[in-house]
């Protein structure tokens, strides 16, 4: 294991996002919020580094958000114009304006030179020696917008998802504290698609790539206990901790004793179009004989063209609480499991019986209060839910206890933040 030097004091976090922190729609992205969400809350001073202005960022108290393209040079002209009154010539400068100073215009046009020239390396850099998963993958202008940041921020601790951004790394100071929430094991995913019936191949990489580049951190994140184990075997010379995800826990307005609706939220994914599929021809027609209604919602609707009896295909949504209040019962339909069930730990802490396909549960334990079901048996598994309203609010009643005990950042973030500690990077600890 990499020891962290002495008397570290981590004031600053440096964060970066490939996507779109816009809103907080659930899945990844309210994994990625969530994440952020701790660390504010746990006294760091975090900055976000993302495709868009991020506005579910910006509520959850970030310092700064610098978003990728072609602003980003300005963001950090104005940043370093600012420092520049901590002299007299500084103060000066800046009395007289942004827009007045020459010297913020040369500014300007040194930090488009070098932002330009950090994302061109990284451009060049991403056409060699790489998997076509990484090729594809990786952001040309989140690298090189990573690199300038890095410089002008001084981050303590670089936060990086996925093991193809590790490459960030490449830009830090050996002392830089470098976290890599994996999300998942990579090159098992391709594999894992396959055996389901499923195609995952545009992820596909070599074990060997994936270590090379989980090697470069000093702290991974195994999104569920099993990832970690195979982590650990993998990156024998850096720690590894789980760290699943910790949503806030919605009031407890359980599942409504008249309501008939089940509720189905994903992305466009392989494993959960699949899913969708296969309940909406082996399941779903006794389910919707015995009165039910289902409504999905997200990205994955795009995977159906075509009308189905008593389905809503309502597509992307502003707000899923109404959705979730509405719900008799949530499901989750993967076909087969990469990373953590997000789905499934987002209707526990919704308070809702969570109905999920076994293949998305296996990474639970027995007494976590989900009602698993096998393709094609989904209507057995709810049958003594339909009408016995008092079972239903048990479950109800089980999901928001486990999601309050189970769920809670003290426990899911616990062994993180215990690492932190012992490197004196905790903000306690200083």
């Amino acid at each position: 294991m990499k020891s962290g030097p002495p008397n570290f004091k981590a004031s600053v976090v440096l964060f970066c996002w490939h996507g779109d922190l816009e809103n907080d729609r659930g899945g990844g992205n309210t994994l990625a919020i969530d994440r952020l969400r701790f660390l504010i809350g746990s006294g760091f001073d975090v900055h976000l580094l993302s495709r868009t202005r991020s506005g579910a960022a910006v509520t959850a108290g970030c310092r700064e958000v610098w978003q990728v393209g072609d602003s980003l040079h300005h963001a950090v002209a104005r940043r370093r114009f600012r420092s520049m009154k901590r002299n007299r010539i500084g103060w000066v400068l800046n009395s007289l304006g942004l827009r007045k100073s020459k010297k913020f215009q040369q500014l300007i046009a040194t930090e488009q030179a070098s932002y330009d020239n950090r994302v061109s390396l990284a451009r060049n850099a991403k056409q060699s020696g790489q998997s076509p998963a990484f090729r594809k993958r990786r952001m040309p202008p989140l690298i090189g917008g990573a690199a300038v940041v890095i410089d002008v921020v001084k981050p303590d601790i670089v936060f990086v998802s996925f093991a193809w951004n590790a490459v960030i790394f490449d830009s830090c100071p050996p002392e830089t504290f470098k976290i890599i929430d994996t999300h998942d094991i990579q090159h098992r995913r391709a594999i894992v698609a396959s055996a389901a019936g499923g195609n995952l191949d545009d992820r596909d990489c070599s074990i060997e790539e994936e270590c090379g580049e989980l090697g470069k951190a000093d702290l991974l994140l195994g999104i569920q206990s099993d990832e970690a184990a195979i982590l650990e075997q993998l990156c024998v010379d850096v720690r590894v901790v789980t760290a699943g995800h910790s949503p806030p826990v919605m009031a407890q307005r359980g599942s409504p004793g008249d309501s008939n609706t089940l509720l189905f939220i994903a992305n466009l994914y392989d494993p959960n179009v699949i899913g969708l599929q296969q309940f909406l021809l082996d399941d779903w027609p006794a389910l919707r004989g015995a009165g039910w209604n289902l409504k999905v919602i997200g990205k994955v609707c795009n995977g159906f063209s075509s009308p189905v009896r008593c389905v809503e295909f309502l597509g992307v949504v502003d707000d899923l609480r109404p959705h979730y209040d509405e719900a008799a019962i949530v499901l989750n339909l993967a076909a087969y499991s990469t990373g953590l069930p997000i789905k499934t730990v987002e209707g526990l802490a919704a308070g809702k019986v969570v109905l999920a396909r076994v293949e998305c549960s296996e990474c639970f334990d027995d007494d976590v209060p989900i009602v698993r079901f096998r393709s094609g048996q989904a209507a057995d598994a709810l049958r003594h839910l339909v009408d016995d309203v008092a079972m239903r609010r048990n479950f109800c009643d089980n999901a928001v206890k486990y999601a309050w005990q189970g769920l809670a950042p003290s426990s899911i973030y616990r062994d993180f933040q215990g690492i932190l500690v012992r490197h004196a990077l905790w903000p306690e600890a200083n």
